[in-house]
């Protein structure tokens, strides 16, 4: 469940686009979002006044003791929670956890794509092959690579809150930043810190990491055996993947050590079963408003789907040229199609009544709570209607604001950012756009002084592709269009300013960058020239969208306020990509006028491939072909549990009572994508792969048998 950073200028509702799994308006302003038409709902309380629509994602300072107990009879002391967290980690995206004495960290296959590709030889893709290493010496560095162990965390509220003396939400924000940069500067030797918002600003939490950056890859299965059924079966149920792999982290040159690490449960989850999910959720949306949501639905989930398909197809066809485009490439559409189908649940969840219905009853009781405080009212009973004054009016030029600028293009967003660096480096600091304030223009030139590899058929086919998707949004006469493509055809617009344009040269950048502003307004290089062009109809919009993007920050903070003083931590915060700790039963579910089983086995792998007559992505990775016999073809492969996750959960560790591995979590089914923004339980969940299907695969299919017995503590190296 690969977390997806992208996010929209306008898109400022605080969540990031996606998710797991293995991103403006026309002329006249949008009309009103309908009403919502469900019946009213009831907020649903469980015990210890826990409300189940905000999931179960807990933080280890706050996890819910009285509620575990009267739940399920479960009492978790201090020694249980201190071993979970330490025999825990995140790695970047993803989570993962010890899993030895000597330092293997298990993960998702998906999650170590990255370092798979590295690792890869000319003439061994081990996406495709898999790779086993056969001792210690054959562990493969990750370039990149880092595990994250969480050793404290702070409440550090009183200190960001009280920096903030300035009256205007800009400021604010500038005082936040700065006094959060400071707090994490002064992070103690040898440890990594983040200051992590919860609550929408309600807390501020310090998060303090032992960062391990030595990083080594032990075994990965072949793609096809992790993403058995590819994007057809992603996001579904039941599940036939051995989403695993496993690294080794080390310590000056050693296998790392550690007293803290996950034993192996043999016998792995049966259905009942009480189970722990422990990992790194990236982002929900259950504490923003309805105002927020319906932006996210009319404005941000239908632009980003729109453009992940357009890239898809440019990948595609690049893909298709070459065997070496498509190792270059595969992870790229991995990626773009898995985040594709992520938003699309989630748009689908905002379209449903039921779920904004659920959504609209906490919004009145919340309003009501703080109505009924005279001091709360005061302070915060006019977020709502500031947060939606300010995302109605982001609504009114999202159009503008989403093709206003330099992107479709790497070599258009270089020129964009030269004429940007002379422009802005000409204003007093407060005047400029506030990616070049401070040491941001800086930091810009230096980027754009890098070595830039450019594909000029990518260049063209997909800045092609933006002015195509633009020019049906934008009204004919529109000045962007006007700049750009001056009469052409995107087609011929896009080939045009492409061939030529010399910006992919660094001498030319430098020569442009290092002379004087008359150099940039005197150039006619065709990118130059456009950018010119483009800056002026963008920073109009760039400066709108950052007042009201402050505001609307300012707001929800005061809401996150709010929301903390109503219900405490009661209500679990949003997923911050930091480490929690999530409850949930194994459990079968009703599905398609039936009822889904809660595992899969290595029997059903084969049936599904056969009724697809073995083609892909039904297709078996040949070793799973030739070693068949070998396997006891009643283990359990994938079950499913009703565990709150979403994208940056991948490679969590599913954990039994006793805090033993009982799974891997890889995914979650299609109904558990809405749970982004309300949880529930009667058909999401969050789909694993089975501990005894892990160790019957490393055994009897890919002849390692030292990592199983590494695992289950029966050797080792």
């Amino acid at each position: 469940m690969p977390l997806d950073p992208r996010a929209s200028l306008i898109a400022l509702v605080l969540i990031p686009a996606v998710a797991c799994s293995r991103s403006p308006t026309p002329a006249a302003a949008p009309a009103p979002a309908a009403p919502v038409t469900a019946q009213p709902a009831a907020l649903a309380s469980g015990p210890a006044g826990w409300v189940k629509e905000f999931g179960t994602m807990w933080t280890f300072d706050t996890p819910p003791l009285d509620y575990w107990r009267a739940a399920y009879d479960f009492r978790a002391d201090p020694g249980w929670l201190e071993h979970v967290r330490l025999s825990a980690a995140r790695i970047p995206s993803c989570s993962a956890s010890f899993v030895s004495a000597n330092g293997l960290l298990m993960t998702n296959h998906h999650c170590a794509r990255a370092c798979i590709t590295s690792a890869s030889t000319p003439d061994s893709n081990y996406q495709e092959i898999g790779f086993v290493a056969r001792s210690r010496e054959q562990e493969k560095p990750c370039p990149g690579m880092y595990a994250d162990q969480l050793q404290s965390i702070e409440d550090v509220t009183a200190r960001v809150r009280g920096a903030l003396t300035a009256q205007t939400p800009e400021r604010q924000a500038a005082q936040r930043d700065s006094t959060i940069g400071a707090i994490q500067g002064a992070c103690g030797a040898g440890l990594t810190c983040q200051v992590v918002t919860m609550y929408q600003g309600g807390l501020y939490s310090l998060y303090r990491f032992r960062r391990f950056g030595d990083v080594r890859l032990v075994m990965a299965p072949e793609g096809q055996a992790a993403f058995f059924g590819g994007d057809p079966d992603n996001f579904t149920f039941p599940r036939y993947d051995t989403d695993m792999t496993f690294f080794r982290v080390y310590d000056n040159g050693t296998p790392r050590a550690t007293e803290h690490y996950f034993r192996w449960s043999a016998s792995g989850a049966a259905e009942g079963d009480l189970v722990f999910v422990v990992g790194n959720p990236g982002s929900t949306g259950r504490l923003l408003t309805m105002a927020q949501m319906e932006y996210l639905r009319d404005v941000v989930y239908p632009a980003q789907l729109a453009g992940y398909e357009r890239n898809l197809t440019v990948l595609r066809r690049l893909a298709a040229r070459s065997e070496e485009d498509r190792r270059r490439l595969e992870n790229q559409i991995f990626s773009f199609e898995n985040s594709h189908k992520a938003v699309s649940g989630y748009l689908r969840g905002l379209t449903d009544p039921v779920i904004m219905g659920k959504k609209a009853a906490f919004e009145r009781d919340f309003r009501s709570r703080i109505e009924t405080n005279p001091e709360q009212r005061a302070k915060y009973a006019s977020a709502w209607d500031d947060i939606a004054r300010a995302q109605s009016e982001l609504a009114s030029f999202a159009v503008q604001a989403r093709w206003y600028g330099f992107g479709g293009s790497q070599l258009l967003n270089l020129a964009g950012g030269i004429v940007r660096v002379h422009e802005q480096g000409a204003l007093p600091d407060p005047q400029r756009l506030s990616q070049y304030r401070g040491q941001g223009l800086d930091r810009v030139r230096a980027q754009l002084l890098r070595e830039t590899p450019v594909d000029l058929e990518a260049e063209r086919l997909t800045l092609a592709a933006q002015l195509e998707a633009a020019s049906r949004e934008l009204p004919a006469n529109d000045p962007y269009l006007a700049a750009v493509l001056a009469g052409r055809t995107p087609e011929a617009a896009a080939r045009v300013l492409i061939e030529g344009t010399r910006i992919g040269d660094l001498a030319t950048r430098r020569a442009l960058l290092e002379g004087a502003a008359g150099a940039v307004q005197a150039s006619a290089d065709p990118m130059i020239v456009a950018a010119r062009q483009i800056a002026p109809l963008a920073a109009q919009y760039v400066r709108r969208a950052e007042g009201l993007n402050a505001a609307l920050a300012a707001g929800t903070e005061r809401l996150g306020q709010a929301i903390y003083a109503a219900y405490g931590t009661s209500l679990p915060p949003d997923a911050t990509f930091t480490l929690r700790i999530s409850d949930g039963v194994v459990r079968r579910y009703p599905m398609n006028g039936t009822v889904a089983p809660f595992k899969t086995t290595m029997y059903g792998l084969y049936a599904r491939a056969a009724e697809f007559d073995g083609k892909p992505p039904w297709n078996l990775a040949p070793q799973w072909q030739a070693r068949r016999d070998r396997l006891d073809l009643s283990t359990p492969l994938n079950f499913v549990s009703t565990n709150d996750i979403i994208g940056g959960n991948s490679g969590s560790p599913v954990l039994n009572r006793n805090a033993e591995v009982v799974g891997l979590i890889f995914d979650g089914n299609i109904e558990s994508l809405p749970n982004r923004f309300i949880f529930t339980d009667d058909v999401a969940r969050s789909v694993s792969v089975h501990s005894a299907g892990i160790i019957e695969a490393l055994r009897k299919v890919y002849d390692a048998g030292w990592i199983a017995d590494e695992l289950v503590g029966a050797g080792g190296r």
